[in-house]
């Protein structure tokens, strides 16, 4: 008894629908990279604003935290200011790339904060404790911790934002 064979144009098409919701359903199809890092920092302003305007996404933010972390670190105030008016998905993307300067670069993340109004300094602080909002790693908690204790310590220009972030810190990794 032979099996019945499909008609090669229907296999056909249902091979082409299975690519294209596989494609679909792992790339964002709509994510629009910025031409140039001056045309991304245009476009972040707009994210900086209410309401956010010059289609401003994450794939814009995400493409200058790549820049930052190939070592361009005059980004961290514009990427700041975008945390500020975050939606959802960016804020994710922000606090924990936040996370990660505060880890690795406390004095750069601290004095990036130290001219700001305190509350943007809380709500800042607040989103690197949060990162993705699952909170902190504990090692890079107890590291983050143990540093802003240190730095709020010192007789420095940084003490009093190392303080206020220590606070926002603790309060988001309550749990810890």
């Amino acid at each position: 008894m032979r099996r019945k064979e499909w008609p090669g144009k229907f296999v056909k098409q249902v091979v082409i629908v299975a690519a294209i919701w596989l494609l679909s359903s792992h790339l964002n199809i709509h994510a629009q990279i910025p031409a140039s890092r001056s045309e991304a920092l245009r476009i972040l302003k707009g994210c900086s604003t209410r309401p956010v305007t010059l289609n401003c996404s994450e794939d814009t933010a995400e493409y200058l935290v790549n820049l930052y972390n190939l070592g361009d670190h005059s980004l961290l105030p514009p990427l700041l200011d975008a945390g500020l008016h975050s939606d959802a998905a960016m804020s994710e993307l922000l606090g924990t790339f936040y996370s990660d300067v505060l880890v690795l670069r406390p004095r750069s993340f601290l004095s990036s904060l130290q001219s700001r109004p305190r509350k943007q300094q809380s709500y800042l602080c607040s989103m690197a404790g949060y990162t993705d909002g699952g909170g902190l790693e504990r090692s890079q908690f107890r590291k983050v911790k143990n540093s802003l204790h240190t730095l709020s310590r010192r007789k420095d220009y940084l003490a009093r934002v190392a303080g206020v972030c220590l606070s926002e810190i603790n309060r988001a990794n309550a749990q810890r």
